[in-house]
């Protein structure tokens, strides 16, 4: 019997995790990425327990979490470094911050080792609701189920008019590596994910590897320290008990404006779509990567399941839309507390960081959600 075929743009996180739950399942793999070479975009990713299992279900995960630190303890200052609140993320499952080199190098060689094939240099411009995928440079390729995986911007989405609306979250968030020195052993502080307040701005502090933290700052449309250059000086002034953060922050980081995108439908014919593509989201939840694998993985599931490849989307479609759009919902709310008064923020995240069954329902709701597909959980 001939094996189905999956034709893929984009070699993110979301198509590499596609790709790979394909082959899984029996198919052909072809993934078509832009860029000469697989782009290692940011620096480090949240993956909950969400994702975590996915990367499980793929036969990656001790690659992609070798060198990461699990972290177990999330804490919240103001300004002046009062704790106000704390919390056991350990609650909703696992939490892993490994960088995503090691994510998305684990995907590709693992892809590659599975007789995927992955093509580079191939900008995919469009496709056709047949299950038709179009290049820029004039050529085209048909398959029995086309994904677009290729991002915010995505060109076979917007060719086939599948966008409802997009909505700038008015935040930009600075993001970059830090080097963790010798001395910070000395203050268990160092070893939690710690988010730092102040008004409007927000300072996160994240263990990732033995050797590095990630750091994301983020300020609000109109601040003079929002977009680039990094305003170290600014920020001190913000944070001046951080200080010895401050002056480990390089000025290479990576900047973005936060969008939320909401889809008219997610599939069309042969057609559908994944990760930020469908389903992009202020990164305020740490789920944008956690939902694009959660996706594929249950993609993969649903069309293998069904010999009617339309029907088999629609059903998919109908049990992870909902869901997915009530993640960015949250996402882009959380996003908003920096718009509060101090003193109302403050009690909305002590509310949150004391109650597990609220938790559960908003900001970790897509953390304690089984993935679709994956094997299930040891008791």
């Amino acid at each position: 019997m001939t094996a189905r075929t999956v034709a893929i743009a984009g070699a993110g996180i979301g198509g590499l995790a596609a790709g790979l739950a394909f082959l899984k399942k029996g198919w052909s793999v072809r993934i078509y990425e832009q860029s000469s070479e697989i782009r290692i975009l940011g620096a480090s990713i949240y993956i909950w327990e969400n994702g975590l299992r996915v990367l499980e279900a793929l036969g990656v995960f001790d690659r992609v979490v070798a060198d990461a630190v699990q972290v177990r303890m999330r804490e919240r200052r103001d300004a002046d470094g009062e704790l106000f609140g704390i919390e056991n993320t350990a609650s909703s499952g696992r939490l892993y911050l490994p960088l995503r080199r090691a994510l998305l190098t684990s995907l590709q060689q693992e892809v590659i080792a599975r007789g995927g094939e992955i093509h580079f240099g191939m900008p995919a411009v469009g496709a056709d609701a047949s299950g038709i995928l179009k290049f820029a440079d004039g050529t085209s390729t048909k398959a029995d189920l086309v994904i677009g995986a290729d991002g915010i911007n995505s060109r076979v989405r917007d060719s086939l008019d599948m966008l409802e609306w997009r909505k700038p979250a008015g935040q930009y968030g600075y993001r970059i590596m830090i080097k963790r020195d010798p001395e910070d052993t000395k203050y268990e502080s160092r070893s939690r994910i710690c988010e730092h307040w102040n008004r409007s701005r927000r300072l996160l502090y994240a263990p990732s590897t033995k050797d590095l933290v990630y750091i994301q700052l983020t300020s609000v449309r109109g601040d003079p320290a929002a977009g680039a250059p990094f305003d170290r000086d600014s920020w001190v002034r913000t944070f001046p008990h951080l200080k010895w953060v401050m002056d480990r922050i390089p000025h290479d980081g990576k900047g973005d404006w936060f969008e939320t995108i909401r889809l008219k439908q997610w599939t069309k014919g042969r057609v559908t779509l994944i990760g930020d593509s469908a389903s992009a989201q202020p990164p305020f939840l740490g789920q944008g990567g956690g939902v694009a694998m959660t996706s594929a993985l249950s993609l993969a599931d649903a069309v293998s399941k069904s010999d009617n490849l339309e029907d088999a989307l629609a059903v998919w479609e109908r049990n992870e839309r909902a869901f997915v759009e009530w993640v960015q919902t949250v996402s882009r709310y959380y996003g908003e507390l920096a718009l509060m008064p101090p003193a109302v923020r403050r009690m909305f995240l002590k509310l949150f960081g004391g109650n597990r069954w609220l938790r559960e329902r908003t900001i970790r709701c897509a953390a304690v959600r089984p993935p679709i597909g994956a094997l299930a959980k040891a008791a």
